[in-house]
């Protein structure tokens, strides 16, 4: 009988210890999730935001996946097609990336992984990663770029451009080929 009640009271200590050690592992999974931890207030398949300035479209973007976090001000948008757009309405040129950051209050966009733009001329871009600064209508990025246009190439870390890329600047190491054969006043 004695055996019998020490192996009740074995069992009642392992079983409380084990209710405890549950309920103190819930706990930490509730702080994990709790007011600290930001979740998205949407989440999107096939989405398209519309970006403005005044009454015109800047930008149409489109993702396969969009979160937005509405309290930091952050949409976050997964294998993104862009469209930048002049006052006019035209297209001035397109962006590709894998994925984004967009800041609605201040129309900030970053985009990261496999980034190609390519320009109403047939201009393409590529880096790795940019920001367009919707204050300055600039791209810039601290990647690694490669520019091509027609037979031309130009390569080199960091890079500030216009939307068009008509009118850029490589930041260093700065490498190219031009086609020879072009007159000097298209050079």
């Amino acid at each position: 009988m004695k055996r019998l009640c020490a192996i009740f009271v074995f069992a009642a200590i392992f079983l409380s210890l084990a209710a405890i050690g549950c309920s103190d592992r819930n706990q930490a999974d509730t702080n994990a999730s709790g007011p600290d931890t930001v979740r998205p207030d949407t989440d999107m398949l096939g989405a398209t935001i519309y970006m403005y300035d005044r009454q015109y479209v800047t930008a149409e973007i489109r993702a396969e996946r969009i979160r937005k976090f509405e309290s930091v001000d952050s949409t976050m948008g997964y294998q993104l097609d862009i469209d930048m757009y002049d006052t006019t309405g035209h297209i001035v040129s397109s962006l590709v990336s894998d994925s984004g950051l967009i800041r609605e209050q201040t129309e900030d966009l970053h985009a990261y992984g496999d980034v190609v733009v390519v320009t109403e001329d047939s201009s393409k871009l590529f880096t790795d990663s940019l920001y367009f600064d919707p204050k300055t209508n600039l791209i810039h990025t601290d990647e690694y770029v490669k520019i091509t246009r027609e037979a031309d190439t130009l390569t080199g870390w960091g890079l500030e451009a216009d939307r068009q890329l008509r009118h850029l600047k490589i930041l260093r190491q700065v490498s190219g080929s031009l086609d020879q054969n072009k007159p000097e006043d298209e050079l």
